[in-house]
C-alpha cells in the first residue's frame, strides 16, 4: 500500500470515529432536550391538571401534542390567576413566583439542549460528507458497500438471518432495475434491504422503496443508521405507503441489536 492510499486510510478511521463522536454528543443534547420537556409536563399536570386531563381526552397524545413553548404558555397561563390573588396572601405569591422562576430555568435549559443537539447535527452531516468523500477516493471498485450498510449486514447476520452484498441489478414487473443495499434471503425468497439514512431525494428514495415493494411483494425492510432517523422514517414510509397492503419490518444500528431482549426489527407491522 503506498503512503498516499495509506494516509487516505488513516484519515478514514478518524473521520469514523469524529462521526461517532458527534452522534454520541448529538443523542446527549437529544436525551438532555426530552428529560427537559418532561419536567416541563409534570410542571403542567401539577400547576393546571384539568388542562392536562382536557388534551388527553381530545388526543392520545395528550401533552406530547403541544410544543414545549405551548406547554410553557399553558403554564404561564394558569399562573396568573395565582399571581393576581397573591397580591392580597404572600404565600401564594412567593410560591407562584418559584414557580415561574423554575419555568424560566427549564426553558433556558430547553434551548440550550436543543441548540447544542442542532449544532452536534450540523457538525455530524459535515463529517459524513467528508467520509463519503474519502471513502470515494479508497474504494477500487463501485460495488464496495458504505461503512453503514457493512455494519447493517453484520447487524442481521448476528440476528441469524442470511444476507448477502447484491452482485447486480434486481427487477419486478413494472419497475426500473436497481440495487438494494442488501438482500436478505428469508423462507425460499430474496428480499431487499434499504439502509436508509434519508439522504438521498425524496423521489428517488420513493421510486427504491417502490421497487423493493414490488420485489418483495409487500414485504418491505428498512435498517436506519440510529433512532431519530427511524422515527422520521418510519413517518415517511407510511405516508408514502397510504392504501397499499405492506409488510414492514424497520430496525436501526443503535438499538437493534437485542439488547435488554428486544428483538433485531424494533418495528414490525403487518
Amino acid at each position: 500500500m503506498d503512503p498516499e492510499q495509506q494516509a487516505q486510510e488513516l484519515s478514514l478511521r478518524q473521520l469514523q470515529a469524529l462521526l461517532e463522536a458527534q452522534a454520541r454528543l448529538r443523542k446527549a443534547a437529544e436525551d438532555r432536550a426530552r428529560e427537559v420537556q418532561q419536567e416541563l409536563e409534570h410542571l403542567a399536570e401539577a400547576v393546571c391538571p384539568e388542562e392536562v386531563d382536557r388534551l388527553r381526552s381530545q388526543s392520545p397524545d395528550g401533552l406530547a401534542a403541544l410544543t414545549p413553548r405551548q406547554v410553557a404558555q399553558m403554564v404561564l397561563k394558569a399562573l396568573a390567576p395565582r399571581l393576581r390573588a397573591g397580591r392580597q396572601e404572600q404565600e401564594p405569591a412567593t410560591r407562584t413566583a418559584e414557580l415561574k422562576a423554575r419555568l424560566r430555568q427549564l426553558e433556558a435549559r430547553l434551548k440550550s439542549a436543543e441548540a447544542r443537539a442542532a449544532r452536534a447535527e450540523a457538525e455530524a452531516e459535515r463529517l459524513r460528507q467528508r467520509l463519503q468523500m474519502t471513502e470515494a477516493l479508497l474504494s477500487p471498485h463501485p460495488l464496495v458497500p458504505r461503512p453503514p450498510v457493512r455494519a447493517a449486514a453484520d447487524l442481521l447476520a448476528a440476528a441469524g438471518y442470511e444476507v448477502v452484498f447484491p452482485s447486480g441489478p434486481l427487477s419486478a414487473s413494472g419497475n426500473t432495475a436497481f440495487r438494494p443495499d442488501l438482500i436478505l434471503r428469508l423462507e425460499g425468497k430474496e428480499l431487499p434491504v434499504e439502509v436508509e439514512d434519508l439522504s438521498r431525494p425524496p423521489a428517488e428514495r420513493e421510486a427504491r422503496w417502490e421497487a423493493c415493494h414490488a420485489i418483495g411483494e409487500g414485504h418491505l425492510l428498512f435498517v436506519a443508521p440510529d433512532a431519530r432517523t427511524l422515527d422520521r422514517l418510519r413517518s415517511e414510509v407510511f405516508f408514502w405507503s397510504g392504501d397499499r397492503p405492506l409488510k414492514l419490518w424497520m430496525t436501526d444500528l443503535e438499538r437493534g441489536r437485542g439488547q435488554k431482549g428486544e428483538a433485531v426489527w424494533l418495528v414490525r407491522r403487518g
